[in-house]
């Protein structure tokens, strides 16, 4: 059971998508007793049992529907008589409470200037753990930055190349030249995310897209990355262009 907890605290502390079924209730002849649990991951891998057989092969599918619909918790009755379609001959019955464990939405934010740290003020607010990267070591620090889950200085290229996002991630690129925006959307657009937003111009967009597609990122990844940023609600000032990010992103949640 240690192993179990390590298992599940390592998943939070790395911001990737997990449920926690367990059992509350066992009656008559069962698998697994009141208090058996079962960790299943987004893409259905498990850690534990709730007693095997068809029965759990439903609690796994709710729990990995649950992770991409952002289900509420939920009690699943199951009875296992002979009659019953779990494939078990138990004659027990099993009542299993299944929900989502996570730490929050993360939010990645490459570029920690005005508006990275406006967005990182208001995101921490709403839920997200925010992570600063950035290449100048007096923007990117805790002393401006004391809210944010992580600081990472360093080269643009080299981290957004050998950054592993969890699962479920946002990101908004907002850099402080638009060669870094271009090196960064490229090595990012490839990985797992749930939103990743660029700020630039239309023209801007259009000139980092051209580059893009030259450098062989095909339209259709392309057509993911929402930019200009944010929904348009004719923000200016930094904080009016975060409250448009922030919307975006809560809308998509």
């Amino acid at each position: 059971m240690t192993n179990f907890f390590q298992q599940l605290s390592s998943a939070i502390a790395s911001g990737k998508s997990v449920c926690l079924a367990t059992v509350v209730k066992a009656e008559g002849s069962t698998p697994r007793e009141a208090g058996a649990k079962m960790l299943v991951f987004a893409d259905g891998k498990t850690v534990g049992t709730v007693g095997g057989s068809l029965l759990e092969k439903k609690v796994i599918d709710k729990a990995v529907d649950m992770l991409k619909f952002s289900s509420l918790p939920v009690l699943e009755k199951f009875s296992l008589k002979n009659d019953d379609k779990t494939g078990m001959i138990c004659g027990g019955e099993m009542i299993v409470f299944i929900e989502s464990i996570s730490s929050g939405s993360q939010l990645y934010i490459f570029g920690g200037g005005h508006c990275g740290l406006a967005l990182a003020k208001i995101a921490v607010e709403t839920g997200f753990a925010v992570h600063i990267i950035d290449d100048r070591p007096e923007i990117a620090s805790s002393e401006r930055y004391p809210m944010a889950a992580s600081i990472t200085v360093g080269d643009y290229g080299k981290i957004s190349k050998e950054i592993d996002l969890p699962e479920g991630a946002f990101v908004g690129i907002m850099t402080q030249g638009h060669s870094a925006d271009a090196i960064v959307l490229q090595n990012l657009i490839t990985k797992k995310y749930s939103y990743i937003g660029l700020m630039a111009s239309k023209r801007k967009r259009e000139q980092i897209y051209d580059k893009l597609a030259k450098n062989g990122i095909e339209k259709s990844l392309l057509e993911n990355v929402k930019s200009p940023i944010g929904l348009p609600i004719g923000a200016e000032t930094p904080e009016e262009i975060a409250i448009s990010i922030l919307a975006e992103m809560i809308k998509l949640k």
